[in-house]
């Protein structure tokens, strides 16, 4: 009995199952200026930010000396690409095939979104061997605030639908960290390299839709799990399917799972999906997250938790107004 309670323990200590933004995580080479001047020239469909691939060369190192002055000369990475830009010719999307639009509108997801805040409803359950069926555990209600400089911030609002004194940080069991647009953008980042599979068409909340199957392999993927009491993190392929709008070009529904899980890892299932959908803030149209699901569990054990996630009530956030730390 001891074993399977730390292992509930464990599951529900773990904050954050999914990571990575967009690049292999076993890719340990140095970068050459030319792989970075080719990253950062703009092609159809695909962009990196300088300070994204910053963070990489610090994590990976380069082979030139980057110093203040040497991102200043004119062959530099940051002049190459304003000259590049400036250069390029302007991309009808809407002409493109449809999964190039949907690489289009993934890569520039997160520059699109609005400052705003949205109340998220998260039901949370657990399926053991005993009782097969889903048991629910708690209901929370988180306030999240989203800016492009601070990105996001959660407030605990109500637990199980009562005034609660708990911080977000005080909670026990799995959280998410609502990387909502980062799942997009890596899927359809090039460093991925996945595979598309067209399935079918069909009709998704009043949307003519293509549903395609893709897989990307450990070696390009970005994708990782994280044993929330060792900090042992794993690299994962992963596989599933894709909803994308055939009037818009964007993604409408993602299902992922993890595949190739490293062998003894205490965790061997871990799932997620999202819907997106047409939401109006402040009078201008953006697509949303409305729904999401997180699975992960040990199916030695039959022990699963599943996070189901509503966001409602999007609104827009002012950031001249402080938030101020629960105490």
């Amino acid at each position: 009995m001891r074993k399977l309670i730390v292992f509930a323990i464990f599951l529900l200590s773990t904050c954050c199952v999914f990571g990575g933004n967009g690049f292999g995580r076993e890719a340990k080479k140095l970068f050459t200026k030319q792989e970075i001047l080719r990253l950062l020239t703009p092609m159809p469909g695909t962009r990196y930010e300088q300070g994204n691939l910053a963070g990489e060369i610090v994590r990976r190192g380069s082979d030139f000396p980057t110093d203040k002055m040497g991102l200043s000369s004119p062959d530099s990475p940051s002049t190459a690409t304003e000259e590049a830009q400036r250069d390029a010719p302007k991309i009808d999307v809407a002409k493109l095939p449809l999964l190039d639009q949907a690489r289009n509108h993934a890569a520039e997801y997160m520059d699109d979104l609005p400052n705003f805040v949205v109340t998220q409803i998260v039901t949370r359950s657990v399926r053991t061997a005993k009782r097969k069926d889903w048991q629910q555990q708690d209901k929370l209600e988180i306030e999240v605030s989203y800016s492009a400089k601070t990105g996001e911030q959660f407030k605990l609002a109500r637990y199980n639908d009562k005034p609660t004194q708990l911080t977000y940080d005080q909670l026990k069991g799995a959280t998410t960290a609502g990387e909502f647009g980062s799942i997009l953008g890596a899927l359809f980042s090039p460093q991925s390299q996945a595979e598309f599979k067209e399935v079918r068409r069909e009709t998704f909340h009043g949307h003519q839709t293509v549903i395609y199957d893709f897989r990307v392999r450990k070696a390009f993927s970005s994708n990782t799990i994280t044993d929330g009491n060792s900090g042992l993190t794993v690299t994962t392929a992963y596989s599933g399917r894709v909803w994308i709008d055939t009037e818009s070009g964007r993604t409408l529904r993602i299902e992922q799972s993890s595949d190739d899980i490293q062998p003894g890892f205490t965790i061997t299932l871990a799932k997620r999906s999202v819907e997106y959908d047409w939401t109006i803030i402040d009078r201008h149209r953006y697509l949303l997250p409305v729904y999401a699901e997180v699975i992960l569990g040990n199916d030695l054990k039959r022990y699963y938790l599943r996070n189901v996630i509503e966001l409602r009530n999007y609104r827009m956030f002012d950031t001249d107004l402080k938030i101020l730390p629960e105490k």
